[in-house]
């Protein structure tokens, strides 16, 4: 049977992870030591022993006087041994049973055996330029991220507003007239552009240095701000960071995370916006409550005063809160929920993120506070290759209106167009919010994606079929030979057990892909000489290509 055809390879390859994976798979391997003894890997030493004994009758050089038949002989008696010296090593047995068969080898090889030396050498070359590149990643590490807010509340309005006219205070109203769907669209407008950039150095073992910048400009005004931020590792346990804005306003913040154990945490934050103000205090502490789940508390101070350092409290907009959360995750998603009570917000938030094929996630978020009334959050992201996402997202609240929000994330640059599509909320916008961009993401799914997924797999294997051409002919010449050793001594068993009342005779026996014979071989003679008063033990636990 040919390892290389897959019938069903759209479930097994999802995504270019899964492509490593499968080369990974289908690369050439040394034998399976419990498949050459036909055991299983439970077998005892006595069970070791017999098995390396029957074989022996089999292939063993002196069994054999013909000389074609004994080189075979001694070819595959070879691995025979092998497999027989290292089971029967307790030893050895458990290093192979652990690490395989490269944990037996005294030092590590670049890729499989059967390389040429001038593959090899590209695996060198293709190791070096990797670890070149990570060098370079770990050297300066560069993150941005631009946020262009499209305000489109005037696509959806077809009417124009009533226009004012006549003398003495009169006013007279014209009928609204429809526009045109292309004259509407050109009524978006740019609301706000939000752009952040930083570059992050190691400076030491322990230290890393992150500068960066950030400009917002929102209905023809805006600003912008340098900020510099030290993080340093003092313990496993004690790790912190400071962050200083250069230009006005400046701001300065301390963040420490403590690990009280491996179930335990607290994170602490101060910030101080000005001399003339009191710092802002945050503290979190956290524990893990089950397996996969933790609880935390957070209690943040606001501005305050003490003593008159920082005015009259009751004139500032940040007020203290205290929140109680929990989150947790499996393998079907990751869930969140958290309380929080204060003096100017309160709220109950959730959210739940499954895990989608091909490496995708559906997010729902529901928000009701006192300050933004209700809210609730779709979206969805999909990788498309190994370092790029998309993803989409549909806002709609009483406050926040309905917003549908792209994102496009690459090599850590993340670019997002929220598009503002009413300020208030509207059930037919919400409706064809989620009907459209849900139908757009299954045609990018079915068209596009999966076909190239699909392509990517059929390119995958041709080329491991090539690559691996000569083992895997190397290998199936080694297994007919193993056949032909066996055809006498099948022979004679199966004679034997047609003499038996109930004997056991395998008049025939595939292996492979039985809709295409090309992909099937016939193992009838291997199947009958396994046959051993008149049953046939076939153990599992390996493979039996």
């Amino acid at each position: 049977m040919d390892p290389y055809n897959f019938q069903d390879s759209e479930d097994i390859i999802n995504n270019e992870d899964e492509l490593k994976k499968l080369e990974a798979e289908l690369a050439p391997s040394s034998a399976d030591y419990y498949g050459v003894l036909n055991i299983s890997r439970k077998a005892t030493d006595e069970e070791i022993k017999e098995a390396y004994k029957k074989l022996c009758r089999f292939f063993h050089p002196d069994k054999h006087t013909d000389q074609e038949k004994k080189r075979k002989a001694e070819s595959r008696f070879q691995v025979i041994q092998t497999a027989y010296e290292v089971l029967s090593d307790p030893k050895a047995r458990i290093i192979y049973d652990t690490y395989g068969e490269e944990g037996l080898n005294a030092s590590w090889e670049v890729g499989p055996r059967y390389k040429t030396t001038e593959e090899l050498r590209e695996e060198y070359e293709k190791q070096a330029k990797r670890k070149r590149e990570q060098e370079l990643e770990n050297l300066i590490r560069s993150r941005s991220e631009y946020q262009l807010t499209l305000d489109a509340t005037q696509v959806f309005d077809p009417y124009e507003p009533p226009a004012f006219a006549g003398f003495g205070g009169n006013t007279v109203v014209k009928p609204r007239k429809r526009r045109m769907p292309w004259d509407r669209i050109a009524k978006t407008q740019v609301q706000q552009l939000f752009m952040r950039h930083s570059f992050q150095t190691q400076l030491g073992p322990q230290t890393h240095a992150v500068l960066g910048g950030t400009m917002l400009s929102r209905s023809g005004m805006g600003g912008g701000n340098l900020m510099g931020t030290i993080r340093h590792t003092l313990s496993p346990q004690l790790s912190g960071e400071l962050t200083t804005t250069l230009l006005k306003p400046r701001i300065c913040s301390l963040k420490t995370y403590y690990s009280l154990s491996s179930d335990s945490f607290v994170n602490t934050t101060v910030q101080l916006n000005s001399i003339y103000d009191p710092p802002i205090l945050s503290v979190t502490t956290g524990r893990r409550l089950y397996s996969n789940t933790s609880g935390y508390m957070t209690y943040r101070t606001g501005e305050y005063s003490i003593f008159g350092w920082g005015g009259d409290s009751s004139r500032k907009m940040d007020k203290s809160s205290v929140s109680l959360g929990m989150a947790g995750g499996n393998k079907t998603g990751n869930y969140s929920g958290e309380i929080q009570t204060g003096i100017m917000d309160s709220h109950i938030a959730g959210e739940y993120r499954y895990k989608l094929p091909h490496q995708g996630s559906l997010q729902l978020t529901c928000l009701l506070s006192t300050q933004g009334g209700v809210a609730v959050t779709v979206g969805s992201d999909h990788k498309l290759t190994t370092h790029s996402r998309i993803g989409l997202t549909l806002e709609c609240g009483l406050a926040a209106g309905v917003i549908v929000k792209f994102k496009f994330t690459r090599l850590g640059q993340k670019v997002t167009l929220p598009i503002i599509l009413s300020s208030e909320f509207d059930l037919t916008l919400a409706f064809l919010g989620t009907l459209i961009p849900a139908s757009a993401a299954i045609a990018l799914e079915q068209l596009i994606l999966k076909p190239r997924r699909q392509q990517k797999i059929q390119e995958k294997i041709e080329q491991l079929r090539e690559e691996h051409k000569e083992y895997l002919e190397n290998r199936k010449r080694e297994a007919l030979d193993a056949q032909s050793l066996m055809e006498d001594i099948a022979k004679r068993k199966k004679s034997q057990e047609e003499k038996k009342t109930n004997g056991l005779v395998i008049i025939k026996a595939v292996y492979g892909n039985l809709e295409n014979d090309n992909e099937a071989i016939d193992v009838t003679v291997v199947i009958q000489t396994l046959v051993n008063e008149s049953r046939l033990t076939i153990p599992g636990g390996h493979s039996k290509v």
